[in-house]
């Protein structure tokens, strides 16, 4: 009988981290749409469906525990500013609050984009060290109960299988979080926002 290769295992590191780092893809879909509609509305509804669009960025990034909580702050101050500037006493002009209204927008989509990019590029570095591992270099990571439970799998025993393969991929996750390069290379950048 052949035996199993934990790698089998540690292939979703990359999709777990992924599954934590981002917002529900349903959020990213709603933001799409609001986005859509307010280009759809054309010049004269943008500055009204601005704050909407700001405040969906703001509960995507809050969403994603380890954006720092002051984009949640900046964007909402945002969207207040652009309902105050709509009002007739504000002594801008329509065009003028337009041009805010789009600067805002861009710049809050930009900068969910940009940490969504990082994050699914972290995700393919993770994956990529986990690859590199050998089975032996998996057991010795492991806790002691999993390593044995990861032997007794190997030899083709699959009572513990879901649980291991959780085991696996967080212990995977976190060894590969913790090793250098990927802490100086992308944690404060991707984690940080």
């Amino acid at each position: 009988m052949q035996q199993r290769s934990l790698r089998a295992l540690a292939g979703g590191v990359g999709r777990a981290f992924r599954q934590r780092a981002l917002a529900p893809g349903a959020l990213y879909v709603l933001l799409a749409l609001a986005a859509a509609a307010a280009v759809w509305a054309g010049r004269m509804h943008l500055p009204l469906l601005a704050p909407l669009l700001l405040v969906l960025c703001a509960a995507v990034l809050g969403w994603m525990r380890q954006v720092r909580r002051r984009w949640l702050g900046v964007y909402l101050a945002a969207a207040v500013l652009l309902l105050v500037l709509q009002s007739p006493w504000s002594g801008l002009d329509p065009a003028g609050v337009e041009r805010v209204a789009l600067a805002a927008m861009a710049a809050a989509i930009a900068q969910l984009l940009v940490h969504t990019a990082r994050v699914l590029q972290l995700s393919r570095l993770l994956q990529q060290r986990v690859d590199q591992l050998d089975d032996a270099a998996i057991l010795a990571l492991l806790p002691a109960e999993a390593a044995d439970a990861a032997r007794q799998w190997q030899q083709g025993d699959d009572r513990r299988a879901v649980e291991l393969s959780e085991v696996v991929t967080l212990t995977l996750l976190y060894a590969t979080l913790k090793s250098p390069a990927a802490q100086r290379l992308w944690l404060r950048r991707v984690l940080l926002g």
